[in-house]
This record gives C-alpha cells, sequence and structure tokens, in this order.
C-alpha cells in the first residue's frame, strides 16, 4: 500500500484556505467566490472585487468591496505603487496573497472601496 501523494496545489489550497480562516477571525473579512465578484471601476480602470468586508466599524456591518494594493493602483492609475492610499480614514487590512509573479504568498494590504474613491477624487479632483 502506498500512502497518498501530497502536491503542490494541495499545499497551496491549504494555505490558502488557513489565510481566509485566519482573516475571517482576526478582520471579519470574506473572500469572493470565483467569478461572483462585483466589476469596481474608475474611469477606463476597472478590478473584480476579491474581498469584502463584514467588519462592524460603529455603523453595522460594512459590506464594503476590499481592494489589494495591486487592485487599488491600478484604479488610481498608478504603476505597481506600495502605498496607493496613504492616509485610509478606515486602517487597511494586512494578508498574505498568492502571489504568481512571484511564485509564492506575500504580505499586502486590503484597502476599502471607499478609502480608494477618496484617494481618486483627491488625486483626479
Amino acid at each position: 500500500m502506498s500512502s497518498p501523494t501530497l502536491t503542490l496545489n494541495d499545499l497551496i489550497l491549504t494555505r490558502l484556505e488557513e489565510i481566509a480562516e485566519d482573516v475571517w477571525l482576526s478582520h471579519r473579512v470574506m473572500g469572493v467566490t470565483a467569478g461572483n465578484g462585483r466589476l469596481l471601476q474608475f474611469g477606463s480602470a476597472a478590478v473584480r472585487e476579491r474581498w469584502y468586508c463584514q467588519a462592524d466599524h460603529g455603523n453595522g456591518l460594512c459590506g464594503e468591496s476590499l481592494l489589494t494594493s495591486t487592485q487599488a493602483s491600478t484604479l488610481l492609475g498608478m504603476v505597481a505603487d506600495d502605498d496607493p492610499v496613504p492616509a485610509p480614514v478606515i486602517p487597511a487590512v494586512e494578508i498574505e496573497l498568492l502571489n504568481p509573479d512571484v511564485g509564492g504568498f506575500l504580505l499586502d494590504a486590503l484597502f476599502h472601496f471607499s478609502d480608494v474613491a477618496a484617494e481618486f477624487r483627491k488625486v483626479n479632483g
């Protein structure tokens, strides 16, 4: 009898599940199931929603879309900016995300859509 084979895909899926559970328990952030995210757009730039907030920031459940640094940079017309929203009203949520460009997990930030929209208005007048 042979033991079950563990593949790299199995390890990645397990780590993604651990991250999703941790971000839910720590910050009340939920992942959007594949293909079900809303399309978020400013001007001619658009990104697909991947995360949303279920925390209570003092006004009931938030329900707002959360954008990664890369998504926020895309909507703001920046190129790979490390700090697309320098002073968010609602603190960014730090999370490990799978980054295919480096072939591993990297720490990233999730910004509330309202903070990205405020930054867009500030930059574009």
